[in-house]
């Protein structure tokens, strides 16, 4: 039996996630494959922090067991496979107290859903959750027949617990969290840069650390019973990364759980549109038609030509130093271009340039006769200043282009969830190769 919940959290307090270690702690049923953390519209303005909504299967299973977390020094496990599912009821009953005792009562903004289904739902479901901003009344209609919930507050959360009964698992990461609850307190930046270090040893994870921008990306900012998250492709290797990181930091944790997840697969991402909406995400070819600019704040913005609309793309100030690659960018430059859309303009995520234009400068010409630098006099009238001969033509030499064509993403401190790290494309073969792009559009 599906059990999904969302929208129990706050900006600075709780996460979801711990409610369902709290599930897995206290449940007198099995536990049926990965729990999951499904991230959905990154663009919805009312989200709480990373918009993720979780799932757990729950019911008496059989099969092979896998290791799935550890509380309180016991090792959890999960089966293969469902073989008796428990009363809907009775489960409602169990998840609706946990959730009652853990969810951020203080906030006006936190309205958790609970979901519980025999079945898992259509993957419309799911694309329409990162593509849009449902309703709730759209969901309540949906799941009439389909399954039972329970709204408190307003319910909000049940659109993202439904959404994520609907995600495919066809692109599949993992993350392992780390607890304590309510939460670890005072960690020093140098030991949490030392800490984030460890599993970036292993080459099957991601978004651990930033270097460059001095950002331990596997420590969460607010306060929350999240100590630290490791997400990769091996959910075996984040328990060894986690093993190396106890081992040598003696953190007083109390348990950690491995989720199956949709981060860093681009589920979001739409291929090349007819039209473009606001609040969905894109992946765009097309020609850039302006000079870079910038404007108050640190934001680099340019122009690109893309089915005869012209929009902006966009690398705001978080994005640090990917901000230099817009600057190195001229009209007539080919680009792929993935991001976030609204009021005209994408958001960069990652962007790939596909070929780029030559660069041509004029400058006066050198005086035959006396070999210096003639004077622009305007309208092509350049003089020797010492000869005074008049020459009608400047020079004109190419110039060296600063950039390549490649692929180039946002550091880490600005990724977000679900957008796919470039150092993940060869695992999902997902982006095509330059020579491809190169042919379509030289």
């Amino acid at each position: 039996m599906y059990v999904a919940v969302d929208d129990t959290d706050s900006m600075d307090n709780m996460c979801t996630t711990y409610i369902i270690s709290e599930i897995m702690s206290r449940s007198k049923y099995d536990i049926i494959g990965n729990p999951e953390l499904v991230r959905l519209n990154p663009n919805i303005s009312y989200k709480t922090r990373g918009n993720g909504a979780l799932n757990i299967n729950l019911g008496k299973g059989q099969g092979k067991k896998n290791i799935i977390g550890k509380i309180d020094n016991k090792y959890i496990y999960s089966y293969e496979k469902l073989a008796e599912e428990p009363d809907e009821n009775d489960l409602m009953d169990f998840i609706y107290g946990i959730v009652n005792d853990y969810y951020v009562k203080t906030d006006i903004k936190t309205n958790p859903g609970i979901v519980i289904s025999k079945n898992r739902f259509n993957e419309d479901l799911y694309y329409r959750a990162l593509e849009e901003d449902i309703s709730i009344d759209f969901i309540e209609n949906y799941l009439k027949d389909r399954a039972i919930y329970k709204k408190i507050k307003t319910g909000h959360g049940i659109i993202g617990s439904a959404a994520s009964l609907a995600w495919n698992r066809r692109r599949v990461t993992y993350e392992l969290l780390d607890y304590k609850y309510p939460h670890y307190g005072y960690i020093n930046k140098n030991v949490k840069m030392e800490i984030a270090k460890i599993p970036e040893k292993y080459n099957t994870t991601f978004n651990n650390i930033d270097i460059n921008n001095n950002y331990p990306a596997v420590f969460p900012k607010p306060k929350t019973p999240v100590i630290f998250g490791i997400r990769g492709t091996n959910d075996n290797d984040l328990i060894n990364a986690y093993n190396e990181i106890k081992n040598n930091y003696n953190l007083n944790d109390e348990r950690y759980v491995i989720y199956k997840t949709n981060q860093g697969t681009d589920d979001h991402i739409i291929n090349d549109p007819e039209f473009l909406s606001d609040l969905s995400s894109y992946a765009i070819t097309g020609v850039i038609s302006s000079y870079p600019y910038t404007i108050q704040g640190g934001h680099h913005f340019i122009n690109m030509e893309y089915k005869n609309v012209n929009l902006k793309l966009s690398a705001f100030e978080p994005t640090k130093e990917f901000r230099k690659i817009i600057d190195l960018l001229i009209p007539g430059d080919i680009v792929r271009a993935y991001g976030s859309y609204v009021y005209n303009t994408l958001k960069l995520e990652k962007l790939m340039v596909i070929s780029v234009s030559k660069l041509f400068k004029k400058e006066a010409p050198i005086c035959t006769v006396c070999h210096v630098k003639t004077k622009n006099k305007g309208n092509m009238d350049y003089r020797c200043p010492v000869c005074k001969i008049r020459y009608k033509n400047p020079n004109i030499y190419e110039v060296k282009r600063k950039i390549k064509p490649g692929y180039y993403e946002v550091p880490v401190i600005a990724r977000r969830h679900l957008s796919m790290p470039v150092e993940l494309s060869s695992y999902f073969g997902e982006f095509n190769d330059l020579y491809k792009w190169n042919s379509m559009y030289r």
